[in-house]
């Protein structure tokens, strides 16, 4: 039964979207119809500013983040229930159902999740992935790295077989999800974030 309610209350968490919430708000329209018409921090930075973007970007991460570690607390000796309760938080806001399905690529509430599992290794793939960012300037480089390498230093840190299984399906929905975006940097057409960023300045 707590597997259930676990999963259930991890996906409506995740289904509070900021970024559909706040350009809302601010400027009446529907985030997913605008430049890159994803519901997420990176579109919210182009469209509303960098400083909205942040706000974003935090709000999602805490809702991978709490869930995780109220679940942790809970059940201390569980880590497939950690990672349960993860993806169904990242599963939320990818396909919510009062969105039709049609949220962001989760890539932030990922990061909270990974944060909660791992605090250190997160920590320091946090940094590097801002690196790879800054010196990439397209935020699917990075993206696309972390969700690989998130599942093999799970491996080295001794979550069950099941758990680095459950992690690994968000890696592979990622990737398909941000094939758009890989298929634009090969052609040499994907907007990076400092021209996306000074478009909206």
């Amino acid at each position: 039964m707590e597997y259930f309610l676990i999963i259930l209350i991890s996906y409506f968490i995740g289904t509070i979207n900021p970024a559909h919430l706040i350009t809302k708000h601010k400027k009446k329209i529907d985030i997913r119809e605008v430049n890159s018409m994803n519901a997420g921090t990176s579109n919210v930075a182009m469209t509303l500013g960098l400083k909205w973007g942040i706000v974003v970007g935090v709000l999602d991460l805490l809702k991978g983040l709490l869930p995780v570690l109220i679940v942790r607390l809970l059940f201390p000796d569980n880590d497939i229930l950690w990672a349960l309760s993860g993806l169904s938080a990242v599963l939320g806001h990818i396909y919510p159902f009062h969105m039709n399905f049609k949220g962001g690529k989760g890539t932030a509430t990922f990061g909270g999740v990974c944060f909660a599992l791992f605090p250190v290794v997160s920590a320091v793939l946090f940094v590097l992935f801002f690196i790879v960012l800054i010196v990439s300037d397209y935020i699917v480089v990075p993206t696309i790295l972390s969700v690989v390498f998130i599942p093999i230093g799970m491996w080295f840190t001794n979550f069950s077989r099941i758990s680095i299984g459950i992690i690994a399906i968000y890696s592979l929905i990622s990737i398909y999800k941000h094939l758009p975006n890989i298929i634009r940097l090969f052609k040499h057409e994907e907007v990076g974030l400092r021209k996306g960023l000074s478009k909206k300045e």
